[in-house]
C-alpha cells in the first residue's frame, strides 16, 4: 500500500506549480521536476569540466614537461 504526505508551500507556489503539471498527478509530476533539475545540473557540471579541460590543457601540458625537464632522480 502506498502512503502519501502533504507539503505545505505557500499558495503562490502551489498556483505555479499547477500552471506546469497540468492534468499530471502530483506524484508524477513531481519526479519529472526532480529528474529534470538533475539533467541540467549534471549538463552544466560537465559544460564547465569541459571548458576548464580545455581552457587550462596547455598549461598542463606545459606544467607537465616542466617538471619531466627539471626532475631528475640524478643528481648528477
Amino acid at each position: 500500500m502506498m502512503t502519501y504526505t502533504t507539503i505545505p508551500v505557500k499558495r503562490e507556489v502551489k498556483e505555479r506549480l499547477e500552471k506546469f503539471k497540468g492534468e499530471r498527478e502530483w506524484s508524477d509530476f513531481l519526479n519529472d521536476l526532480i529528474d529534470e533539475v538533475i539533467r541540467v545540473k549534471r549538463e552544466e557540471s560537465f559544460r564547465k569540466l569541459r571548458e576548464l579541460t580545455l581552457k587550462h590543457l596547455d598549461e598542463i601540458e606545459e606544467s607537465h614537461r616542466k617538471f619531466r625537464r627539471e626532475f631528475s632522480l640524478d643528481s648528477r
